[in-house]
């Protein structure tokens, strides 16, 4: 699946291969682990500019396995499944230093909304994120802290737990 958004080629997949580079370099720089590993609920957008991927993120659609956030949020995680809320999560997303973040995150989060809450029913969106994240999540994606800060054992930060809802409450 691809389509073009404003300067960019978004593409799904179900590989890490395109965007292992960006990740990786990304990661050791801020001493994070990259150890990330792809199932059949997860799907990979990455945004490319001028024949090279220039960001990424991968969306777990949740399952029987549980979502990557389960280790650290579960309390809170199984909350939301118990009023009826169908989750999805947010990982390894990264954006390469010197783009125009805003306009690469629009572009890709255009294709999380399709493919999460169009294509697959999604409510909510999770992801866990370092604290000083958090303020850009909020203005660009809508997203709200509502957890944390924890030890995020997986990356081996602590992070907090953020939610955005897709779906209208009704009344």
């Amino acid at each position: 699946m691809k389509a073009i958004f404003g300067s960019y080629v978004i593409s799904a997949g179900k590989s890490l291969d395109r965007s292992e580079c960006l990740v990786k370099t990304s990661y050791l720089r801020k001493g994070y682990s990259a150890d990330h590993i792809i199932t059949s609920a997860d799907m990979v957008f990455d945004a490319e500019c001028c024949g090279r991927v220039v960001g990424t993120v991968m969306m777990r659609l949740d399952s029987a396995n549980g979502l990557y956030g389960d280790a650290t949020y579960s309390h809170e995680l199984d909350a939301m499944r118990l009023s009826g809320r169908k989750l999805a999560e947010l990982s390894r997303f990264v954006i390469m230093p010197g783009q125009p973040t805003s306009s690469v995150m629009g572009a890709l989060f255009h294709f999380v909304y399709v493919y999460s809450y169009l294509m697959n029913g999604v409510t909510d969106l999770i992801c866990e994120v370092v604290p000083s994240h958090v303020a850009a999540q909020k203005r660009l994606l809508g997203f709200l802290q509502i957890a944390g800060p924890k030890r995020c054992e997986r990356v081996g930060v602590d992070a907090v737990l953020l939610h955005r809802t897709f779906a209208v409450e009704s009344s």
